[in-house]
């Protein structure tokens, strides 16, 4: 099958990756996940309900922020592509 038409019935999903138990990458999420429960544990519950929102509106960003990213980057990746295969004749796209 083609990668595009696997990124148009959805069976691609730039957004959703996995990562290993191990890594750098669970390390720090661990080490996020315990100071934000310490962080909680102290606060009141109206405190609690500031901070949601404040999480809330900083996943939101970051989604844009990701989107954005890709974007870009798949668009870089593609200049690339022509440049290498037209030798670099094609100055603008």
């Amino acid at each position: 099958m083609l990668i595009l038409e696997d990124l148009y019935l959805g069976d691609v999903r730039p957004s959703e990756r996995s990562f290993k138990r191990n890594s750098q990458y669970a390390k720090a999420l661990d080490e996020l996940v315990k100071a934000g429960d310490a962080l909680t544990d102290t606060l009141t519950e109206k405190q609690k309900e500031m901070f949601e929102n404040y999480m809330t509106a900083q996943r939101e960003i970051n989604v844009l922020t990701d989107c954005e990213t890709f974007i870009y980057a798949f668009r870089l990746a593609a200049k690339i592509m022509i440049d290498v295969l037209t030798d670099g004749t094609i100055r603008e796209i």
